[in-house]
């Protein structure tokens, strides 16, 4: 449970960040819930924080930690193979869908895919070989009371009553046990934290903070529904940012709200003011691959000097 102290001397500006938060949040009613938690003295401020949203792909960071609880008890094998076979194939994102079924993946390569890059197939095939039951298991023994995963594919959305849930309390709790590596092994905490680092959707939290800083998040999107949950690395300290929104009619509403929850947070924690980033223009590309792709005669490989990190938005 996350506990709500009162707020005393420190270096995080508490007032500030709740009540910019508050004031940011006033107008959105229920369509919005975010949870703070400072990893140095355990404070936290949430709004709605309890309050049950649809997960979307978020819900993928509870069914990693259980397969990695589950192996790091000795419990599961995260080498053993699994089939994957053409009626394992689902819509979204991912890309086992484009592959050819009959081969065999490890539960640890799988679990790679459906984290950063959100395989919904993935995610499929990894809810069926550790088990509902087990993962519903492990989200009751850490105590996440708005969590409930019974949807394998992530993919069922509302009004159906199938989709999947969680809270920003529920998420914020789960990256703080694997930031703190309760119930996992450091190698295992260390695995996935690199993991949702590399994620490849970085329209939310991450607009919000310096280029360069180091987040370790996981993002959910379905129709009406916008959500990013994770760690973000300062040199003032970590912080942990759970924010889920749903009944958006537009979802660059949503995500240019996410933004600015991320930039409030990042500003008051580290007292530096973001420097607003400069629009990304889009090239056309040509038909020919630039010249800094190109092979050079005796090397092996590609010559290039892309940054292999870049990434644009969703």
């Amino acid at each position: 449970m996350i506990m709500l102290v009162a707020a005393s001397a420190q270096a995080l500006n508490r007032a500030g960040l709740e009540q910019r938060l508050s004031r940011l949040t006033a107008t959105q009613e229920k369509r919005v819930g975010v949870t703070f938690v400072d990893l140095n003295s355990g404070w936290s401020f949430a709004i709605n924080g309890s309050r049950e949203f649809p997960a979307a792909s978020v819900a993928k960071v509870p069914v990693m930690a259980a397969a990695y609880h589950l192996s790091d008890s000795g419990l599961l094998d995260l080498d053993k193979k699994v089939l994957f076979r053409e009626s394992d194939k689902l819509e979204g994102a991912g890309v086992l869908r484009w592959l050819k079924g009959g081969r065999e993946y490890s539960r640890w390569n799988l679990m790679r895919l459906m984290i950063t890059l959100s395989d919904n197939t993935a995610t499929r095939l990894v809810v069926n070989t550790v088990s509902l039951s087990s993962i519903e298991a492990y989200i009751k023994s850490i105590g996440l009371k708005q969590t409930r995963i019974i949807d394998p594919t992530m993919l069922v959305e509302p009004p159906n009553p199938n989709n999947n849930l969680t809270s920003p309390n529920d998420m914020a709790r789960q990256m703080s046990l694997i930031y703190n590596r309760r119930g996992f092994s450091k190698q295992s905490a260390k695995q996935m934290i690199a993991w949702m680092n590399y994620q490849r959707y970085r329209w939310g939290i991450w607009r919000g903070v310096p280029p360069g800083t180091y987040v370790a998040n996981k993002t959910g999107q379905l129709e009406n529904i916008l959500n990013d949950a994770g760690i973000i690395y300062t040199k003032k300290g970590n912080y942990i940012l759970s924010i889920f929104t749903c009944g958006y009619e537009k979802q660059r509403d949503a995500r240019l709200l996410i933004n600015e929850i991320s930039r409030i947070a990042y500003e008051e924690y580290t007292g530096t003011k973001i420097v607003a980033r400069a629009k990304v223009t889009k090239r056309k590309l040509s038909r020919r691959p630039s010249v800094k792709y190109q092979r050079k005669s005796g090397r092996r490989g590609l010559a290039s000097n892309h940054k292999s990190r870049t990434y644009r938005r969703q």
